[in-house]
């Protein structure tokens, strides 16, 4: 049996250390940012979101440049596509093309929790999670202020 150059102490080295976990608990819900775009080489971004039951969750929107991927941990959360909600449970993984328009919410008495991957979304989620503090109220109650924030990210709400 061989052995490669490959071994835990070199896949540790790639792994941030656990004092760089970035934690959030805002409106009943959670942000985990477990890698930045900077950590994997302008390559991605991922994001564990936990949801509270009944949360509205974001509304539907595309990004125009980047692809975005979900995958459901735990409870039902429901993703909208293809111009309807449909529920998704605990392994369902979406691809989500650019151009393509999608959201989530928790339409359940359950919490949710689940992974955002895609390009850059640590700083969208860094911003948002420091407007949420600001302003409590989810979805903002200024539209116009929610539209700019978006075009930052290249997520365009419709």
């Amino acid at each position: 049996m061989s052995m490669t150059a490959l071994d835990r102490a070199s896949l540790d080295s790639f792994a941030p250390p656990a004092s760089l976990r970035r934690h959030f608990a805002i409106l009943g819900g959670t942000v985990d940012i477990h890698a930045t775009l900077e950590e994997t080489g302008n390559s991605y971004s991922i994001i564990e979101v936990g949801i509270p039951p009944r949360f509205p969750g974001v509304p539907p929107h595309y990004h125009e440049h980047i692809t975005e991927s979900f995958y459901i941990l735990d409870g039902i959360i429901e993703v909208f596509g293809n111009d309807e909600w449909s529920p998704s449970r605990r392994g369902d993984f979406f691809l989500i093309p650019p151009r393509t328009v999608h959201g989530y919410r928790n339409n359940t008495d359950q919490p949710a929790r689940f992974l955002i991957m895609g390009p850059g979304h640590d700083r969208y989620y860094f911003e948002l999670v420091d407007w949420m503090y600001r302003e409590p109220i989810w979805p903002p109650t200024d539209r116009e202020a929610l539209i700019a924030f978006g075009r930052r990210h290249d997520t365009i709400y419709v």
